[in-house]
């Protein structure tokens, strides 16, 4: 029984460290000054891993190379150039 107690109060210990540390770096990304880019950058990563993941199990519905030329010619389009 007493190995029982010794254990349970090993793994709330660990709990509870581990609680702090994720609510330390909380306030550490709060007070950050680029707060609204490392949300950005976050949103676009994302992104990013659901069209992989999307690719992946084949529910992708546009062609790989499709897709290439269509982000191309937004790309072009949003840089102001004509379309050849």
């Amino acid at each position: 029984m007493e190995l029982l107690a010794l254990l349970a109060a090993g793994v709330a210990d660990l709990a509870l460290d581990q609680l702090r540390q994720s609510a330390d770096r909380a306030q550490e990304v709060l007070r950050r000054s680029d707060l609204r880019e490392l949300l950005t950058d976050g949103v676009v990563e994302l992104r990013k891993r659901g069209e992989l993941a999307t690719r992946r199990s084949g529910a992708a519905t546009e062609n790989h190379l499709e897709t290439m030329a269509r982000r191309a010619a937004e790309r072009v389009a949003s840089e102001g150039h004509p379309r050849a």
